[in-house]
Protein backbone atom coordinates (compact mmCIF):
# COMPACT_ATOMS: atom_id res chain seq x y z
CA UNK A 1 0.00 0.00 0.00
CA UNK A 2 1.05 3.52 -0.92
CA UNK A 3 0.77 6.78 1.16
CA UNK A 4 0.63 9.51 -1.80
CA UNK A 5 3.12 12.83 -1.30
CA UNK A 6 1.46 15.59 -3.12
CA UNK A 7 4.13 18.67 -2.98
CA UNK A 8 3.64 20.41 -6.13
CA UNK A 9 2.09 23.85 -5.98
CA UNK A 10 -0.85 23.86 -8.04
CA UNK A 11 -0.74 20.01 -8.64
CA UNK A 12 -4.53 18.48 -9.32
CA UNK A 13 -5.34 15.18 -8.31
CA UNK A 14 -8.14 12.96 -9.71
CA UNK A 15 -9.80 9.44 -10.25
CA UNK A 16 -10.16 8.19 -13.34
CA UNK A 17 -10.84 4.44 -14.91
CA UNK A 18 -9.46 2.72 -11.86
CA UNK A 19 -6.14 5.28 -11.11
CA UNK A 20 -5.42 8.27 -8.98
CA UNK A 21 -3.71 10.50 -11.33
CA UNK A 22 -1.51 13.60 -10.33
CA UNK A 23 -1.30 15.99 -12.75
CA UNK A 24 0.16 19.97 -13.44
CA UNK A 25 -0.94 21.42 -16.60
CA UNK A 26 -0.57 19.19 -18.92
CA UNK A 27 2.75 17.15 -16.88
CA UNK A 28 1.77 13.73 -15.35
CA UNK A 29 3.77 13.80 -11.70
CA UNK A 30 2.34 10.51 -10.62
CA UNK A 31 -0.06 7.78 -11.73
CA UNK A 32 -0.84 4.81 -9.57
CA UNK A 33 -3.74 2.11 -9.46
CA UNK A 34 -6.56 3.44 -7.30
CA UNK A 35 -6.06 -0.37 -4.78
CA UNK A 36 -2.73 0.47 -3.91
CA UNK A 37 -3.71 3.88 -2.33
CA UNK A 38 -3.65 4.17 1.16
CA UNK A 39 -3.69 7.87 2.24
CA UNK A 40 -3.15 10.99 0.73
CA UNK A 41 -1.10 14.08 2.13
CA UNK A 42 -1.25 17.16 0.34
CA UNK A 43 1.26 20.28 0.68
CA UNK A 44 0.02 23.41 0.00
CA UNK A 45 -1.44 24.41 -2.47
CA UNK A 46 -3.08 21.31 -4.24
CA UNK A 47 -6.42 20.48 -5.65
CA UNK A 48 -8.69 17.66 -5.41
CA UNK A 49 -11.08 16.29 -8.14
CA UNK A 50 -14.94 15.94 -6.66
CA UNK A 51 -14.34 12.48 -8.43
CA UNK A 52 -11.63 11.72 -6.39
CA UNK A 53 -13.12 12.75 -3.27
CA UNK A 54 -15.85 10.38 -3.63
CA UNK A 55 -13.67 8.23 -4.35
CA UNK A 56 -11.36 8.72 -1.15
CA UNK A 57 -15.04 8.66 0.97
CA UNK A 58 -16.20 5.11 -1.13
CA UNK A 59 -12.71 3.58 -0.12
CA UNK A 60 -12.07 4.73 2.95
CA UNK A 61 -8.77 6.99 1.94
CA UNK A 62 -7.88 9.40 4.30
CA UNK A 63 -6.39 12.59 2.84
CA UNK A 64 -4.77 15.02 4.75
CA UNK A 65 -4.00 18.78 4.27
CA UNK A 66 -0.24 20.09 5.42
CA UNK A 67 1.06 23.66 4.24
CA UNK A 68 3.91 24.16 2.63
CA UNK A 69 6.16 24.21 5.10
CA UNK A 70 4.72 20.88 6.58
CA UNK A 71 2.41 22.48 9.49
CA UNK A 72 -0.96 20.17 9.70
CA UNK A 73 -3.98 21.86 8.33
CA UNK A 74 -6.95 19.39 8.39
CA UNK A 75 -7.94 16.41 6.50
CA UNK A 76 -11.09 14.59 4.66
CA UNK A 77 -12.08 11.53 6.17
CA UNK A 78 -14.23 9.09 5.50
CA UNK A 79 -17.36 8.42 7.64
CA UNK A 80 -16.51 8.23 11.06
CA UNK A 81 -16.16 4.49 12.17
CA UNK A 82 -19.69 3.01 13.21
CA UNK A 83 -17.73 1.54 16.67
CA UNK A 84 -19.51 3.36 19.16
CA UNK A 85 -18.82 1.06 22.14
CA UNK A 86 -15.17 1.09 21.84
CA UNK A 87 -15.20 4.78 22.22
CA UNK A 88 -17.61 4.88 25.15
CA UNK A 89 -15.81 2.60 27.14
CA UNK A 90 -12.35 5.18 26.24
CA UNK A 91 -14.44 8.24 27.27
CA UNK A 92 -15.17 5.95 30.59
CA UNK A 93 -12.32 4.61 31.04
CA UNK A 94 -9.93 7.85 30.65
CA UNK A 95 -12.75 9.77 32.81
CA UNK A 96 -10.83 7.33 35.87
CA UNK A 97 -8.09 9.88 37.25
CA UNK A 98 -6.02 6.44 38.13
CA UNK A 99 -6.54 4.72 35.02
CA UNK A 100 -4.89 8.19 33.47
CA UNK A 101 -2.56 8.40 35.57
CA UNK A 102 -0.79 5.09 35.49
CA UNK A 103 -1.19 4.83 31.46
CA UNK A 104 0.22 8.38 30.93
CA UNK A 105 3.27 6.94 33.04
CA UNK A 106 3.65 4.46 30.73
CA UNK A 107 3.52 6.54 27.53
CA UNK A 108 6.28 8.71 29.40
CA UNK A 109 8.42 5.31 30.08
CA UNK A 110 7.69 4.37 26.12
CA UNK A 111 9.20 7.64 24.86
CA UNK A 112 12.16 7.69 27.77
CA UNK A 113 12.71 3.72 26.89
CA UNK A 114 12.83 4.81 22.97
CA UNK A 115 15.23 7.90 23.69
CA UNK A 116 17.56 5.28 25.45
CA UNK A 117 17.81 2.96 22.62
CA UNK A 118 17.91 6.17 19.83
CA UNK A 119 21.17 6.60 22.38
CA UNK A 120 22.63 3.11 22.29
CA UNK A 121 21.64 2.77 18.10
CA UNK A 122 24.08 5.79 17.41
CA UNK A 123 27.51 5.96 18.15
CA UNK A 124 27.37 9.90 18.07
CA UNK A 125 25.36 10.34 20.64
CA UNK A 126 26.93 7.52 23.29
CA UNK A 127 30.60 9.78 23.60
CA UNK A 128 31.15 10.22 27.59
CA UNK A 129 30.90 13.87 28.21
CA UNK A 130 27.33 13.68 26.42
CA UNK A 131 25.64 10.66 26.97
CA UNK A 132 22.16 10.86 28.64
CA UNK A 133 21.81 7.58 29.36
CA UNK A 134 22.51 7.37 33.01
CA UNK A 135 20.40 10.65 33.37
CA UNK A 136 17.85 8.63 31.26
CA UNK A 137 17.91 5.62 33.45
CA UNK A 138 17.50 7.46 36.84
CA UNK A 139 14.54 8.76 35.63
CA UNK A 140 12.94 5.61 34.77
CA UNK A 141 12.12 4.17 38.38
CA UNK A 142 10.25 7.49 39.39
CA UNK A 143 7.13 7.37 36.72
CA UNK A 144 5.40 4.83 37.98
CA UNK A 145 5.08 6.68 41.38
CA UNK A 146 4.38 10.10 40.19
CA UNK A 147 1.16 11.70 41.60
CA UNK A 148 -0.12 14.45 39.29
CA UNK A 149 0.31 15.23 35.55
CA UNK A 150 2.77 17.77 36.73
CA UNK A 151 5.62 15.81 37.85
CA UNK A 152 5.28 13.58 34.75
CA UNK A 153 5.43 16.59 32.50
CA UNK A 154 8.63 17.72 35.10
CA UNK A 155 9.90 14.03 34.32
CA UNK A 156 9.54 14.29 30.78
CA UNK A 157 10.77 17.36 30.57
CA UNK A 158 14.18 16.77 32.14
CA UNK A 159 14.45 13.64 30.01
CA UNK A 160 14.01 15.33 26.90
CA UNK A 161 16.50 17.96 28.11
CA UNK A 162 19.41 15.79 28.28
CA UNK A 163 18.22 13.97 25.22
CA UNK A 164 18.64 17.04 22.63
CA UNK A 165 21.88 17.92 24.54
CA UNK A 166 23.07 14.59 23.63
CA UNK A 167 21.81 15.39 19.68
CA UNK A 168 22.59 18.78 19.12
CA UNK A 169 26.29 17.27 19.61
CA UNK A 170 25.90 14.52 17.57
CA UNK A 171 25.56 16.78 14.58
CA UNK A 172 28.30 16.99 12.25
CA UNK A 173 27.80 20.00 11.58
CA UNK A 174 26.70 23.93 12.92
CA UNK A 175 23.07 24.42 12.05
CA UNK A 176 22.08 26.69 15.00
CA UNK A 177 20.19 24.07 16.68
CA UNK A 178 20.48 24.94 21.00
CA UNK A 179 17.46 22.70 21.49
CA UNK A 180 14.26 22.00 20.56
CA UNK A 181 11.72 24.56 19.45
CA UNK A 182 8.70 25.10 17.22
CA UNK A 183 6.07 27.51 15.94
CA UNK A 184 8.23 28.66 14.09
CA UNK A 185 11.40 26.35 14.59
CA UNK A 186 14.14 28.76 14.01
CA UNK A 187 16.61 26.61 12.66
CA UNK A 188 16.80 23.65 10.31
CA UNK A 189 17.16 21.27 12.40
CA UNK A 190 13.90 22.21 14.56
CA UNK A 191 12.31 22.48 11.09
CA UNK A 192 13.16 18.71 9.89
CA UNK A 193 12.13 17.50 13.43
CA UNK A 194 8.62 19.40 13.30
CA UNK A 195 7.98 18.41 9.85
CA UNK A 196 8.82 14.62 11.12
CA UNK A 197 6.57 14.42 13.41
CA UNK A 198 3.60 16.43 12.06
CA UNK A 199 4.21 13.28 9.12
CA UNK A 200 4.37 10.84 12.66
CA UNK A 201 1.28 12.39 14.06
CA UNK A 202 -0.66 12.04 11.03
CA UNK A 203 -0.09 8.36 10.84
CA UNK A 204 -1.02 8.18 14.36
CA UNK A 205 -4.40 10.15 13.83
CA UNK A 206 -5.11 7.97 10.80
CA UNK A 207 -4.54 4.37 12.40
CA UNK A 208 -6.62 5.46 15.22
CA UNK A 209 -9.63 6.06 13.08
CA UNK A 210 -9.41 2.55 11.63
CA UNK A 211 -9.10 1.17 15.21
CA UNK A 212 -12.11 3.28 16.09
CA UNK A 213 -10.99 5.29 19.25
CA UNK A 214 -11.36 9.11 19.45
CA UNK A 215 -8.08 10.85 18.40
CA UNK A 216 -9.06 13.70 20.28
CA UNK A 217 -9.38 12.03 23.96
CA UNK A 218 -5.65 10.97 25.55
CA UNK A 219 -4.59 9.80 28.50
CA UNK A 220 -1.19 11.73 28.89
CA UNK A 221 -1.74 15.05 26.68
CA UNK A 222 -4.86 16.89 28.30
CA UNK A 223 -7.83 17.60 25.74
CA UNK A 224 -7.83 21.27 23.83
CA UNK A 225 -9.54 22.51 20.64
CA UNK A 226 -8.47 20.83 17.85
CA UNK A 227 -5.71 18.53 19.34
CA UNK A 228 -5.41 14.97 18.32
CA UNK A 229 -4.08 13.98 22.02
CA UNK A 230 -4.35 10.60 22.00
CA UNK A 231 -2.20 10.94 18.69
CA UNK A 232 -0.04 12.90 20.20
CA UNK A 233 0.07 9.85 23.34
CA UNK A 234 1.25 7.05 21.12
CA UNK A 235 3.37 8.72 18.97
CA UNK A 236 5.64 9.59 21.89
CA UNK A 237 7.07 6.37 22.02
CA UNK A 238 8.59 6.33 18.16
CA UNK A 239 9.48 10.05 17.63
CA UNK A 240 12.99 9.04 18.64
CA UNK A 241 13.48 6.37 16.36
CA UNK A 242 11.24 7.01 13.39
CA UNK A 243 11.94 10.71 13.12
CA UNK A 244 15.16 11.73 15.51
CA UNK A 245 17.03 8.97 13.65
CA UNK A 246 16.11 9.61 10.09
CA UNK A 247 16.82 13.87 10.77
CA UNK A 248 20.21 12.72 12.10
CA UNK A 249 21.02 10.46 9.05
CA UNK A 250 19.88 12.82 6.29
CA UNK A 251 21.80 15.83 7.74
CA UNK A 252 25.01 14.13 8.44
CA UNK A 253 25.21 11.67 5.26
CA UNK A 254 23.89 15.19 3.67
CA UNK A 255 20.79 13.62 1.84
CA UNK A 256 19.41 17.51 3.09
CA UNK A 257 21.96 20.64 2.68
CA UNK A 258 21.92 23.90 4.09
CA UNK A 259 21.19 24.91 0.48
CA UNK A 260 17.68 23.08 0.98
CA UNK A 261 16.26 25.49 3.16
CA UNK A 262 14.90 29.14 3.29
CA UNK A 263 12.87 31.16 5.43
CA UNK A 264 9.80 32.21 4.12
CA UNK A 265 8.49 36.12 5.69
CA UNK A 266 7.06 35.04 8.49
CA UNK A 267 10.31 33.59 9.55
CA UNK A 268 9.33 30.14 9.14
CA UNK A 269 12.37 27.69 8.12
CA UNK A 270 10.94 25.12 4.97
CA UNK A 271 12.41 23.16 2.87
CA UNK A 272 12.80 23.60 -0.90
CA UNK A 273 10.62 21.48 -3.14
CA UNK A 274 13.06 18.76 -4.34
CA UNK A 275 14.62 18.51 -0.69
CA UNK A 276 10.95 18.29 0.73
CA UNK A 277 10.55 15.32 -1.88
CA UNK A 278 13.73 13.36 -1.18
CA UNK A 279 12.81 13.73 2.71
CA UNK A 280 9.57 12.17 2.05
CA UNK A 281 10.98 9.47 0.33
CA UNK A 282 13.52 9.08 3.16
CA UNK A 283 10.09 8.94 5.64
CA UNK A 284 8.48 7.07 3.58
CA UNK A 285 11.60 4.20 3.54
CA UNK A 286 11.47 4.53 6.75
CA UNK A 287 8.07 3.44 7.77
CA UNK A 288 8.50 0.47 5.39
CA UNK A 289 11.77 -0.56 7.32
CA UNK A 290 11.27 -4.19 8.49
CA UNK A 291 10.94 -4.43 12.44
CA UNK A 292 10.58 -7.27 14.60
CA UNK A 293 7.26 -7.05 16.51
CA UNK A 294 6.62 -8.96 19.79
CA UNK A 295 3.83 -11.59 19.65
CA UNK A 296 1.87 -12.19 23.00
CA UNK A 297 3.47 -15.31 25.21
CA UNK A 298 3.75 -18.59 23.70
CA UNK A 299 3.75 -17.35 19.85
CA UNK A 300 6.94 -16.58 18.13
CA UNK A 301 7.70 -12.62 17.23
CA UNK A 302 6.95 -11.80 14.01
CA UNK A 303 8.27 -9.73 11.09
CA UNK A 304 6.43 -6.44 9.22
CA UNK A 305 6.97 -2.69 9.19
CA UNK A 306 6.97 0.27 10.85
CA UNK A 307 4.29 1.50 9.71
CA UNK A 308 1.71 -1.86 10.64
CA UNK A 309 3.46 -1.71 13.71
CA UNK A 310 2.04 2.15 14.10
CA UNK A 311 -1.63 0.45 14.20
CA UNK A 312 -0.40 -2.66 16.51
CA UNK A 313 0.02 -0.26 18.94
CA UNK A 314 -3.19 1.56 18.83
CA UNK A 315 -5.23 -2.02 18.57
CA UNK A 316 -3.07 -2.79 21.87
CA UNK A 317 -4.46 0.43 23.60
CA UNK A 318 -7.68 -0.61 22.36
CA UNK A 319 -7.78 -3.66 24.12
CA UNK A 320 -6.73 -2.00 27.29
CA UNK A 321 -9.53 0.10 26.99
CA UNK A 322 -11.98 -2.64 26.79
CA UNK A 323 -10.05 -4.39 29.52
CA UNK A 324 -8.66 -6.92 27.93
CA UNK A 325 -5.23 -6.12 29.28
CA UNK A 326 -4.76 -4.25 32.50
CA UNK A 327 -2.20 -1.26 31.21
CA UNK A 328 -0.60 -0.19 28.02
CA UNK A 329 3.08 -1.38 27.11
CA UNK A 330 4.85 0.77 24.59
CA UNK A 331 6.43 -0.79 21.80
CA UNK A 332 9.96 -1.60 23.33
CA UNK A 333 12.79 -1.14 20.52
CA UNK A 334 15.72 -3.57 20.31
CA UNK A 335 18.96 -1.18 20.05
CA UNK A 336 20.15 -3.37 17.24
CA UNK A 337 16.55 -2.79 15.33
Amino acid sequence: MTILYVTEQGATIKHNAGRVVVRREDRILNDLPDFKLEQIVTFGNVNLTPGLMAYCFQAGIDVAFLSSTGKYRGRLQPEFTKNVLLRMKQYEKLANPEFAQANAARIVSGKINSMLAMVRQQRRLQAAERSPIAELEAILPKLPTARSFETLNGLEGSATAAYFRAFKAALKEDWGFQTRQYHPAPDPVNALLSLGYTLLYNNLYAAINIVGLDPYLGTYHRPRQGHAALASDLMEEHRCVLVDRLVLSALNLRTVQARDFVKTPDGQMRLVPDALKRFLALYAQQLQAEVVYPAPAHHTNWRTNWRQVLELQVRQFARVVQGEETGYQPFRVDSSQ
